[in-house]
Formats: C-alpha cells, structure tokens, sequence
C-alpha cells in the first residue's frame, strides 16, 4: 500500500515526530494507531528489517525477522512513541551489547510497566542479570517461548518491583533463590516447562503470590513444604502433570486457596482430608484423569462453606459416599459426565440446595431414586442423557419446579408416568431423543402429554422414538414452542390438523425420516388464513415443515403437496408454511409413480382408490379410482385379458360423488371389434368421455355405439393397422384447427369409413368438403405475417449490430460528449451496489497534488460530483492493511492509480495495482485508470507486472488541457444521467484485455496543440 503521510497528532504523539532520529518512519494505522517501518527507505530493494504498531498509552509492538542480528535493534533508537503501558519485542535476538532497558527507552516511551519478550529464537542459558537493568518501574516481565533452559540465580535482581513474571513455554531448571529478588510478585507462570521436581525453598519470600501456575509440566510429587512460603496463594494450577499421589496434609499451609485444578493426572486415590484446611476453596477440578479413580473418600468435598463449583468428570467414578457434599451449601455447579456411576446415595444433595447445574450424563444409571432431589430446590439443568433409565416415575422430578433445561436423551425410556413432569412450569427445553417412547399421553382421558404443564416449553427434542401423533397441549398451550423434534419416529400420516400450532414463535416442526405416506394438506389455504389472525402481518414462514425422506404415496390426498412444492398455491400460504421435502423425496406409490420425485409429478395425474363401501360397484377385475383435479372417475380394466366389456360401469349416486364424468381404461386386452356388442351399453357408459384403447387387435370400430358425449382424441386410429372398418357418423365433430389430424385420416383412410358422407361438423357442414387450410386459415395468416414481420426486424436488428459492433467506441464517446443518450454509455446496473465512484492509490509523497487537486477536480468541482474513496478518511479502524485494500476496490467502481516516480518505488503501491488490475480481468472490465504524474523514466526499469500492463494499456497525463475530460470520462456515468444504464463494452466480446479500453495517453499534434478527445480515443496507444 503507498502509505498517506499526516500530520496528525494523537493521544500526545505527532505523526511527524514519531520517527525521531531513528531510522524508520511511521505512518497512520487501521486501528487507530500507527505503523513503524525501520529502516525507513520505501526502495522496493530494501528489507524492513523491524515492523512494529504502537497504541499510544497502551502498548508498543516491535517484531523482527528472522534474520536479524543484535545490532539491527539499534535502528530504533531515537524513535519518540510517548506513553505506553507495554513494550512487546516478538523474534527480536537477545542484545548483546546493550540492554533491554536501553532499548525500551531509546524508543522514547514513558511510563512502562510490562517488558514482554516472545517467539524468539533460542535463549538457551545466554540470558542474565545485566538484560534488565534500567528498567525502573517495571513491574511485568514475559518470557515466553524462548527455549529458555538454565537461569542465573541473580537474574531478577535489577527488577525488585515486579509483580507478575511469566516463564511458560520454556525448558528451564530452577535455582533455589531465583526468586528471592522479587518479594511483591503475585503472578507467576511456570507453565509447560518440563519441570520433573520443584525443591521446598524455591518460592521462598513470594508471601504475596496469588497465582501460581504449574501445569503442563511432569512434576511426579509435591511436598507440604513447597507450598510453605505461599501463605496468600489463591489459585494453584497443576494440571496436566504426571502426579501420583498427594500427602494429607500437602494443601494445609495454603488457607486462602480458592481455585485448584489437578485435571489431566495420574492419581489412584485422593486422600482423605486433603482439603480441610481449605474453608475458602470455591473452585475444584480433577477431571480426566489418567487412571480409573473409582471412589472419592467420605466427606471429601464437605465442610466447604465457599465451594461453588465440581469438575468430577471423566475419573471413571463408579462409587459415591452419601456425605460427599454435606455441610458444603454453596454448591451451584457439579459436573459428573462420563463415569460409571450404576446408582447414587439418595441423600447424596442433603444440602445442596444452592445446586443450579448437575451434569450426570454418560454414566451407567438404570434408576433414579424417588425423592433424589427433594433438597434441590434451585436445579435449572439436568443432564441425564447417556444412561440406562428405562423408566420415569412420578416423583423423580416432582421438587423442581424451578427446572429450564431437562436433558434424557440416549436411554432405554419405553414408560413415563403421566405426572413425571408435573409442576414443570418453568421448563424451557427437554430432550427425550434416542429413547423407546410409543406414547406420551396421560393416563386421564384426554388428548394432552405429560408435558401439559410446560406451558413455556421452547425446544421439545423427541427424535428417534416409536411416536405416532401429536399431542394438542404442544398444539394449544404452549405458545413459545419453537422447536418440536419428532424426526425419526413411526408417524405414518399427516394431515392440516396437525398444523394448527398456537406458538407465536418462529417454528420447526421436524417429521423427517417417519414412515408417512399419506400426507393431505387440503384446507392449507384456510389454516393460513387462520395463521394470519393469530399472528403479526410481517411475520413470515412462521411455520418450517420437514418432511424430508418419507415414504410418501403419490395419490390424489398429495395433490395439495404437490402444487405447494410447484409454486402453486396463494401467497399467504408461503408467507405462513414453509415445507423442506429435501432432495431426496420420492413417489413410494402408486406403482406407475414409483422413484419420481414429488416435487417434479404432475398433481393433474394424482389418483385415489375409491374406500369406504364406494369400490362396490367396481366391476371385476377391473380397479376403480377417483381423480380429484378433474372430478374423474377412472375405471381401469387394462391388462384384464377382456374380449367384451363389463355389463356396467359405476353409476350409483354413492359411487360417483364428487366425480362427473368417467374415463374407461381397456388398454392390452384382446379385443378385436369395437364395442364387441351392437347393442346399447349398459348403465353407466353414458358417462364415459375417454376411452384408453391401444395395444388390442382392433380392426372395426362403431363409433356410433359409443356415447354421444365422446370427447376423447382418436389421434390412435393411425396406427390401427388391423382396422378394417370404421363408424364415424353420427357425432358432432369439432371443426377447428386442433382436427386438421382427424380430417387427414379419413382423407387417407376414406375406404375404411364408409358412411364419410354423413360425417358433420357441430353446425352441420360435411367434414368431406373442408380442406386442413379452411380449418386454419386465419392461423396461417397471422403465422405468416408474424414470420416476415420476424425476418425483416431480425435483417434490421442484424445490420444495427454490425454497425455498432463495428463503431461502438466512436458513437459512446461521441454520444458522451454532446450529452446524448448518455443511458447507453453507463455502467449503473453492473456497479449498483458499490459504495464509490473510485479509490485512489498514490504514495504519500504526492499528497498534495492528491489532496490539493485530483480530490477537489473530482468531488467538488466540474458537472458530475464523484464520490472517492481515500485511505485516511474511508478506511475502517481495526482492520488488516491488505484486507482494507482488497475492500476499497471491491467496494468502487474504478481505482485511479497516480502513477509517478514515487507510486513506482512504494512496496504498498504495487500490492494496490495488483489487486485492481486483478479484479478487472476476473470480471471482464475496464477498471484502472491510470493518471501519469511526473516521469516514470524508461518501461524497462519498471516492476515487470506494471510494465507488462502499461505495455498493452493507455492513461490520461496530468497537464494535459483534455485531462479532466477524459478523467471522467473514463469515471462512472452518474444515474441521473442515464436511466437504462448497459455496459459500456459488450459482454460477449470481452477478452483477459479488456482493460484496453481505459483512455489514451495525452499527445501533441505536430503543431503543437492538443487533439480533441474524439480523435484520441479511438485506438488505445502504448506508453
């Protein structure tokens, strides 16, 4: 980036006094702060060999490379960075002739109180006393990942203040008086340092130490007399260690201990009152130990009046004393997870009334015991998944009332007693998921669940059960319901009733994976309305169905499904239901649906078998079905071996409400002659207004025997090959376009219809006398007009393009210049959502020509005010330097790059370029505009990518007398200036060169005067 220079003055520093007399520059930062660069050349040869962010009164961060030497840290001596609390060298080589407090002031800071030394190559055992002198007033030292491995005794002498000192991350061995020179430490960290053993005596003189940090070590024992120097220790961490076994007696000398974590070690046994002289400790955790730690000693945790929290989990307990937590009534938060507990002492929580959270979750418990938690009064979550209950009685869980979050899932629970949940009034979610549940309905008559007195239930988790319906207080109580989980259980239907939810909220219902196969949504459309009244006009999808990989059958009761997934239904049903059928669902019947999708199957094809005593009249072996979209009654005989039809068709009242008119399936049978009779038919034929006659060995055909009311086409008489005679008289025929097929089979077919001359049209003309032009001639004629009226727009269209194609630069600009049909020229579609007309990119070296002409030539001066986006004024605060680049140019429709002797030499500027010039070939467009300013020299002495570029490219030259004009012309064209904004350069005929089309750079003719800009934007010309 080519960093803006301010003078700008912040919390007491000057930008422009930063540097000092240092070798290095700063510059405004993202966040706030400013950036440091040392040494201070922008010459892209030159290595910055220290970087660093300074927050005024915070804290100052230097990082070096990783080849630097101890003499480079000279090059910022001089700088002036003002008060700060923290200095941070981060891969910094240790000094070897100077000091770390010659350093910290050399940078011209005040008031430090932290030296951190981080991710530095290898210390080793180079590290001694003189490192700190002159570091007055510090009170924290971090020495962190340095690979220390042997410390001077001495090596704190110089720092007596401190306070807090963090050695973690290191190999280092321990001198016993190491920390005698720092009496008033607190805070110390010894964490992750390979430490097998820790001497008595070691901590000698830290009376003040609240913190110690010991973990991730491989200390095998600890002694009493260790610990006995640290009277005011409050939190002791020796986690992760290698630690076997524990004296009685080994915390006794720490009365004021509060915290103590011993998770991740290797103890067989815990000895008894190893915590009695501990009457502050409010924090305990000794979870995953290395070894099974079957059992804790009686009384271990009681008598603890400030003890709050438990972390018991993963120790492979099997076995609890009933006295564990007695006399302890602070005891909020216990967590048991994965032990091996079969049973619990009931009076285990005598007097845990405090308790809130309890986690018993994986373990092996087959039974709760009545009354467990009569003393529990406060318990808001209960996690109880993972077990082996197999059943919950009524008074397991009677006492809390007070319970939000009940968690069961993962056990064997066939049976719940129906007051298993009573009082429950407060319970906000429950989980019951992966269990043996068939029913959760009470032993009271009545459609409610054992959850009725839920009433503020939000999340009910009930997937992987053996459920079958949904109970109606979930239905009409529970009106914050949000989430209800029955995916994975045994539903087998789903009908609108099961919709009619209450709840307010936002919903899911989840019914995937069930075994539904009847899904009629019929009433949808009044249960929106309905939805509509119950809730807010501007709440949508209030409702979220899943019906995701059920078997759902494709008859007519799916037909509302079908047409909801097609987009067919009204509105409001979208804005209230929300159905995700997912990917993967399928027709499971009827058998010609079978494996189709359901969203893609027609619903005018859906069919339903006729129940309830209708099928009676069925005749055999025919099947009888209803389809519901045209009220037809299908008769399906095919396939039956029939030679003569059926004595008679449905035709009972009973039988064909709902439907009017029938439809007769006979395909594949054996019949040679049609109707087989010349007799009437019998009752019910009259109805028919579709035969299905193919693949039978038909050679004549009575039509005349058949009902008047024939509407059917007989398109399938072409291909009766066996036909020998045919009737036809005696119909009303249609005589309009769609008959030019049927009117060219009895031309062809005359002989097989020997009674032609009687065959009308519905108004009485003989259909022997029409030609297939008299039945469509107006069709032909408006289709011909139609076709030349096409042929001679699509000439026109085609000779326009040419011309465009041919000259379209010289018209847009021409169009631009007079002001013309300046819609045709913009971008505005393409770039609608950009936040600027340009960034701009230049080197801070050219602020004032930036600041001082460009900015105010195209913000506030000339017809079109732009909007530009600038480093110092746009740029968010707190954000990375290359993610704000990459977000100004995405966020503008051009960058102007200010291209001059100081852009070439920024090690920043190219990074802008690059990104720029990036975008514009990943989308095909002309997006850099390059403003020469000043002489760039030669091409070849240029950044291979940017000459390359301004090899193939134009720009506009500062000075030259066109410059503004062509400045912005090449800039976006304003939306009140073209209203049908079309790019400027055709998007078919763009190439990875689009970028050509920029501007031209500025020439003289030979008589010395500038061009006019038509002439010199035609051809692009190279620098």
């Amino acid at each position: 980036m080519a960093f803006v220079a301010f003078r700008l003055s912040a919390a007491g520093v000057d930008l422009s006094e930063c540097a000092g007399d240092a070798d290095c520059y700063c510059s405004r930062g993202v966040a706030g702060g400013f950036e440091i660069y040392c040494p201070k050349s922008e010459s892209t040869v030159v290595e910055h060999r220290i970087m660093g962010h300074l927050e005024p009164n915070v804290q100052v961060r230097l990082q070096c490379t990783p080849t630097n030497r101890s003499e480079d840290m000279s090059l910022v001596k001089g700088l002036k960075l003002g008060p700060v609390k923290n200095v941070v060298f981060i891969l910094c080589p240790l000094p070897d002739a100077t000091t770390y407090g010659e350093l910290v002031n050399g940078l011209g800071v005040s008031g430090v109180k932290t030296l951190k030394v981080q991710s530095s190559r290898n210390f080793g055992d180079r590290l001694e006393r003189r490192h700190f002198q002159d570091l007055g007033g510090i009170t924290g030292i971090g020495l962190d990942y340095l690979d220390l491995t042997q410390l001077p005794e001495d090596l704190f002498a110089e720092v007596p203040d401190l306070t807090w000192l963090d050695l973690k991350n290191n190999r280092v061995r321990l001198p016993k008086g190491i920390f005698s020179p720092v009496p008033k430490l607190e805070v110390l960290e010894l964490g992750n340092n390979n430490l097998t053993t820790l001497e008595p005596g070691i901590f000698k003189n830290l009376t003040k130490l609240r913190l110690l940090n010991l973990w991730g070590n491989r200390l095998k024992g600890l002694s009493r007399a260790l610990f006995a120097d640290l009277p005011s220790l409050e939190l002791l961490d020796i986690n992760s260690n290698s630690l076997r076994s524990l004296s009685p007696d080994l915390f006794t000398p720490l009365p004021k201990l509060k915290s103590l974590n011993l998770y991740g070690n290797d103890f067989a046994s815990l000895p008894p009152g190893l915590l009695a002289n501990n009457t502050k400790l409010e924090k305990f955790q000794v979870q995953n130990n290395r070894r099974p730690l079957t059992t804790l000693p009686p009384a271990f945790f009681s008598g603890l009046p400030a003890l709050q929290s438990l972390y018991l989990g993963r120790t492979n307990l099997s076995h609890l004393p009933e006295d564990l937590f007695w006399g302890s009534h602070l005891l909020a938060n216990l967590t048991l997870e994965f032990n091996r507990l079969e049973t619990l002492p009931l009076q285990l929580f005598r007097d845990a009334k405090e308790l809130a959270l309890l986690d018993l979750s994986h373990n092996l418990l087959a039974d709760i015991p009545e009354g467990m938690f009569t003393n529990t009064p406060k318990l808001r979550f209960l996690r109880l998944g993972h077990n082996k209950l197999t059943h919950i009685t009524s008074l397991v869980f009677s006492t809390l009332s007070n319970l939000e979050d009940l968690n069961l899932e993962h056990n064997a629970i066939t049976q719940i007693s129906s007051d298993a949940f009573r009082g429950m009034i407060r319970l906000r979610q429950i989980n019951l998921s992966y269990n043996s549940i068939s029913s959760l309905g009470r032993d009271r008559p009545g459609d409610n669940s054992v959850l009725s007195e839920s009433v503020g239930l939000e999340q009910l988790h009930l997937a992987h059960n053996n459920l079958t319906c949904v109970y109606s207080d979930w239905q009409l109580v529970m009106t914050n319901l949000q989430l209800l989980d029955l995916s994975y259980n045994a539903f087998t239907e789903l009908e609108v009733k099961e919709l009619n939810f209450v709840s307010t909220s936002r919903m899911t219902f989840d019914l995937s994976n069930n075994k539904i196969g009847y899904i009629n949504l019929q009433g949808v459309e009044p249960w929106a309305d309905n939805r509509a009244v119950i809730t807010t006009p501007n709440d949508k999808n209030l409702l979220s169905l899943i019906i995701a990989n059920n078997p759902v059958v494709c008859d007519c009761n799916a037909e509302t499904l079908i047409r909801y997934l097609q987009r067919q239904l009204p509105d409001i049903v979208y804005n209230r239901l929300d159905i995700t059928a997912g990917a993967n669902l399928t027709c499971h019947g009827p058998p010609e649906m079978v494996g189709e999708s359901v969203a893609e199957t027609d619903w005018r094809r859906v069919t339903c078998h006729l129940v309830d005593g209708r099928d009676i009249e069925c005749p055999s072996p025919c099947w009888c079905y209803y389809r519901r979209s045209n009220s037809a009654l299908i008769v399906d005989c095919s396939n039956s071996s029939l030679s003569t039809l059926p004595a008679q068709l449905p035709h009972d009242s009973n039988t064909i409400r709902g439907t009017n008119h029938t439809e007769l399936l006979l395909e594949d049978n054996e019949f040679t002659v049609f109707p087989p009779t010349s007799g009437r038919l019998g009752p019910g034929y009259s109805r028919v207004t579709e035969w299905y006659l193919a693949r039978n060995n038909i050679t004549r055909i009575n039509i005349t025997a058949l009902p008047h009311n024939l509407q059917a086409s007989i398109r399938f008489l072409k291909n009766a090959t066996n036909l020998t005679q045919l009737t036809l008289d005696g119909n009303p025929w249609v005589c309009d376009c769609s008959s030019k097929d049927f009117l060219e089979f009895l031309h062809n077919s005359f002989k097989l219809v020997p009674e032609l001359n009687n065959i009308t049209c519905s108004n009485g003309t003989p259909i022997w006398k029409l030609t297939a032009n008299m039945l469509c001639s107006y069709s032909d004629v408006v289709w011909g007009i139609g076709s030349a009226i096409i042929a001679v727009l699509g000439l026109a269209g085609g000779a326009l393009a040419a011309v465009y194609y041919r000259y379209q630069r010289e018209i847009k600009v021409w169009l631009y210049a007079h002001r013309y049909c300046l819609w045709f020229v913009t971008e505005e579609e393409l770039d609608k959502d950009k936040l600027y007309d340009a960034f701009v990119s230049y080197s801070h070296q050219d602020e004032d020509f930036v600041v001082n002409k460009l900015v105010p030539g195209l913000e506030e001066e000339g017809p079109t005010k732009f909007k530009l986006c600038l480093h110092y004024r746009d740029w968010i605060v707190g954000d990375f330097i290359p993610n704000q680049i990459a977000r100004s140019i995405e966020d503008s429709k051009r960058t102007i790059v200010v291209l001059s002797p100081n852009f070439l030499e920024s090690i920043w500027g190219r990074m802008e370029f690059r990104t720029a010039h990036s975008q514009a070939l990943a989308e095909g467009r002309a997006r850099v505009i390059v403003v020469l300013y000043g002489d760039v020299g030669p091409t070849a002495d240029l950044d291979p990518e940017l000459r390359a570029y301004l090899s193939t490219n134009t720009y506009v030259k500062w000075g030259d007398p066109w410059f503004w004009d062509r400045l912005r012309y090449a800039l976006p064209h304003p939306p009140q200036l073209s209203k049908k904004a079309i790019p400027l350069i055709s998007r078919h005929t763009m190439r990875r060169d689009t970028e050509k089309c920029i501007l031209t750079k500025s020439e003289t003719t030979e008589n010395g005067t500038s061009p006019q800009p038509i002439d010199r934007l035609v051809d692009s010309k190279p620098v």
